[in-house]
């Protein structure tokens, strides 16, 4: 009995410690995580500050969304990220005087700024792994319900959720926040885009969700905290 009992003592003994290594490497590896996002983060941020500050907005619009939507902690961890990280791609060189120009560009500017959902996603494919789809998320920020948008034409929803709601905030959040080419719209004026666009642009069901409470309430919130911030020369193309 008592050999039987010193083998059932060892083997709990072990099987604490392995439950110890396994937690110590999952911490560890949510360090490395929430390290690397910081990365990301601070060279959007040392890179165009304003374009970091919008994507802070845009990913406390789409959480409200989120909420409206019931998605679940992981879904609503992953939109979250793809909503701050969906414009890593302007930091390319390649895009910097069309970011902030102040004049109205080229045909030749505006197809090339279409590339940078894809330089996005390409840029956040080291967290594929941990958070599986949000590459075709950032990848599709710009793609319309109709299929007019880029830059693969996706149309209805064969863009992902979490892009329609990503797509919505980032034009609502542009379109009420001063530029150095025009003056910001207001909160009202924002939502009848949003509705002119719904159908089109927008993914109808998804704008009609924007103008419930508490999704508006928590909108126009963001838009009173945010729009004393000034903004130079980031643009909605």
């Amino acid at each position: 009995m008592l050999p039987l009992l010193a083998a059932g003592v060892g083997l709990g003994a072990a099987t604490g410690v392995a439950w110890q290594s396994a937690r110590r490497r999952a911490r560890r590896a949510q360090q490395l995580h929430r390290a690397l996002v910081d990365l990301l983060l601070n060279t959007l941020s040392a890179g165009d500050v304003a374009t970091a500050e919008h994507s802070r907005r845009v990913a406390v619009l789409t959480d409200a969304l989120a909420v409206a939507y019931r998605l679940d902690r992981r879904a609503r961890a992953r939109l979250r990220l793809a909503a701050l990280l969906h414009d890593m791609g302007k930091i390319d060189d390649d895009f910097f005087d069309i970011v902030h120009s102040r004049q109205q560009l080229s045909p030749e500017q505006r197809q090339q700024i279409k590339h940078h959902p894809h330089k996005s996603a390409h840029i956040l494919e080291p967290l594929e792994q941990v958070h599986p789809g949000i590459m075709a998320i950032v990848s599709s920020h710009h793609e319309c319900w109709d299929g007019s948008g880029y830059p693969q034409g996706l149309r209805g929803e064969q863009i992902p959720l979490e892009a329609r709601i990503i797509a919505a905030a980032d034009v609502f959040d542009a379109l009420t926040q001063r530029r150095s080419y025009r003056e910001p719209l207001s909160i009202e004026q924002a939502l009848d885009e949003l509705r002119r666009g719904a159908g089109s642009r927008f993914d109808p069901e998804l704008v009609a969700r924007i103008q419930q409470p508490p999704v508006l309430d928590a909108w126009r919130e963001t838009v009173r905290h945010g729009c004393s911030a000034v903004r130079t020369g980031e643009r909605e193309d």
